[in-house]
């Protein structure tokens, strides 16, 4: 991947890092150790760090230093009314344009993430949902739309591992929930792609992991 610079360069690191739980929701963030790591000076670092809390996934906890966001359980239910909203014009415009080589991508990527939720990776699982949901808004080619779902699809990869609880049946749901979707793009069921996803973005309010509950 190209960069426009160092500072871009930095930032895309350290947001990686966190999207692949490399650094977890409510770990203390070094700048000096990032700095040595990528063999940088603390400046690119720090401009990352502050662009990062602008995005919410950093804070600055005065008088105790700067940590990995934790994102609470409201927060991502209020993510995921906008999901719906966004997705649901993703797979409608999905099912118009899909090729056949992005159909067997579509389908080899659905099988890594089916193999990582039945070996219980599910981390590597996580992130591999989100690449399936950022592969179909690359599809829809609309660059906004895209942007909007990635956005909200790192939030969901970084937090899902530690927001999900999950068990046998929601593994199954989730894998049968993707397998139908991916049918109904391939084979341009809009109708019914429309309606999976909505379901399949619904069903998130019960993976989402409440201790009161």
């Amino acid at each position: 991947m190209k960069f426009a610079g160092l500072k871009e360069y930095v930032y895309h690191e350290i947001k990686q890092r966190l999207i692949n739980n490399e650094i977890k929701p409510g770990e203390r963030i070094w700048e000096e150790e990032i700095a040595a790591e990528l063999e940088v000076s603390r400046t690119p670092v720090r401009e990352a760090i502050n662009r990062l809390i602008a995005e919410e996934f950093v804070e600055n906890r005065p008088r105790k230093g700067i940590f990995a966001a934790e994102i609470s359980k409201e927060e991502l239910r209020k993510m995921l009314d906008v999901r719906i909203a966004l997705e649901s014009l993703s797979v409608s415009q999905c099912c118009k344009l899909i090729s056949e080589e992005e159909k067997d991508e579509l389908r080899a990527i659905f099988g890594d993430y089916k193999r990582k939720m039945e070996e219980g990776e599910y981390e590597k699982a996580s992130q591999l949902d989100s690449k399936m949901h950022r592969f179909i808004a690359k599809i829809a080619d609309n660059k906004k739309l895209e942007a909007y779902i990635n956005d909200i699809q790192d939030f969901f990869a970084y937090s899902r591992p530690y927001t999900v609880k999950w068990t046998e049946a929601k593994i199954k749901r989730a894998i049968n929930d993707h397998k139908e979707l991916i049918d109904a793009l391939c084979n341009g069921n809009e109708e019914r792609a429309i309606e999976i996803i909505r379901e399949d973005i619904e069903a998130m309010r019960d993976l989402l992991k409440d201790n009161n509950e």
